[in-house]
């Protein structure tokens, strides 16, 4: 034990006593209920740990879909190198978002309902499964690095032969469970075998270690469930504050995720370089750094024109808690990142690309926060703020989540320098 302190860092220490503090807490929660370790209440149901844990994990994670996306279905090779981290990334924020979900709601053991007892009018209905599928499909994205690794190379090859098939399995159940009909079900899966004969025929190129199936399926489970956790907060038109609440949030929620996106991976890879020492490609991040003006603009347009579009900004001009939060989020979170990442100079440097980019995450967390706490309207005379055992519970799966990409960065062949080394 003593050598364990001995060859850990502080910064590490702080970590695993977060995460042990974390999950003792969360064992007293389940063993003495949510009103020992929140302050949650009927007008305040969901807190701190819906907008960080929830609504920011989902986002912060959706580097993922994006950088996947960008790399097998529009061809950006490029930043190839970064798709294994993404993925990473976003494998161990589902699993921590899943397990912070679990501790907010309760009763996990009835999770299984959410796939049989099916509400086609519940946005819920919609994200739990989306969110159950796509963390499927991060695993199957996630496993080649396991498999090159250990060399698992009889088990890999039996991956390349079986997700495909896996994939059309997976959107068929899907169709059915949304569209409660069998023929739309039998059409989606035809087509879908149609494609993946074609390309078992050799009659269009495919990606061997990607099959394009697979990252379509990402792209579409994450993008819809991005956008869908925005559509719950439009079923409360009076509790949530005129500055957040608007018919855009499900627009708004998925381009504010895709603009997190490349900030996101462009903070963990410099910092990853800082502790960890795999090399960050700074030519490959500077181009992503490049792009984040667009993005940023993108959503700061559409937010603005929206807010102007519901009469809204008077209330962005008064003097109020909210007021000061909307502010803070939108200066801090997007104005000043999109200055910065104008400059050229800027992109061209680690600490000018990591500043610039830890502002836009954030901003992200800012907005969820506002969405999700500071937003919400005091109806009934209550106040929300988070008791003290909430915030340690967040911190503590937020510093699981750090340790899980430090073990797997640590073990993993998920550096472009390291996966040429294993081949």
């Amino acid at each position: 034990m003593t050598d364990f302190f001995k060859r850990t860092s502080s910064g590490l220490l702080v970590l695993y006593a977060l995460a042990a503090f974390g999950l003792l807490l969360i064992v007293y929660r389940f063993v003495m209920g949510l009103g020992a370790v929140t302050n949650l209440s009927d007008s305040y149901p969901w807190g701190l740990w819906i907008g960080v844990d929830v609504l920011a994990g989902i986002a912060l994670a959706s580097g993922g879909f994006v950088v996947a996306g960008t790399v097998h279905l529009f061809g950006a090779n490029k930043y190839h190198s970064l798709t294994r981290t993404a993925i990473t990334t976003a494998f161990l924020g589902y699993l921590i978002f899943i397990f912070g979900l679990i501790v907010d709601l309760g009763r996990p053991w009835n999770l299984w309902r959410a796939l049989f007892n099916w509400n086609h009018t519940s946005p819920m209905f919609e994200v739990a499964w989306c969110v159950m599928l796509y963390t499927s499909v991060l695993l199957m994205e996630f496993l080649p690095p396991v498999f090159e690794r250990f060399k698992l190379t009889a088990l890999h090859e039996k991956w390349k032969t079986m997700v495909p098939w896996a994939i059309v399995f997976i959107l068929g159940i899907f169709t059915f469970a949304m569209t409660d009909s069998l023929i739309w079900t039998v059409v989606v899966v035809f087509v879908l075998l149609f494609w993946e004969l074609v390309f078992r025929a050799g009659l269009s190129p495919r990606s061997i270690q990607m099959p394009l199936l697979m990252i379509i399926a990402g792209v579409m489970f994450s993008t819809m469930h991005q956008s869908s956790l925005g559509t719950l907060f439009t079923l409360a038109p009076h509790k949530l504050h005129p500055l957040w609440y608007s018919p855009m949030l499900p627009v708004l929620f998925l381009l504010s995720a895709v603009m997190v996106a490349p900030a996101m991976v462009i903070f963990e890879s410099i910092v990853a370089e800082r502790s960890l020492g795999h090399r960050a490609h700074m030519n490959v991040l500077s181009s992503l750094g490049r792009a984040m003006p667009w993005l940023l603009g993108i959503y700061l347009v559409v937010k603005v024109g929206d807010l102007l579009a519901r009469g809204a900004v008077s209330d962005a001009l008064s003097i109020s808690w909210q007021s000061f939060s909307w502010w803070g989020e939108v200066l801090l979170g997007v104005v000043l990142p999109f200055t910065l990442f104008l400059s050229q100079d800027l992109v061209q440097k680690r600490v000018g690309l990591l500043t610039a980019a830890a502002l836009v995450v954030l901003g992200l967390v800012w907005n969820r926060v506002n969405v999700a706490v500071v937003g919400m309207i005091d109806l009934e005379g209550d106040v929300y703020f988070p008791y003290w055992a909430e915030i340690f519970i967040t911190l503590g799966l937020i510093s699981l989540g750090i340790l899980g990409y430090r073990l797997a960065s640590l073990h993993l062949p998920l550096h472009e320098e390291e996966t040429a080394a294993t081949h």
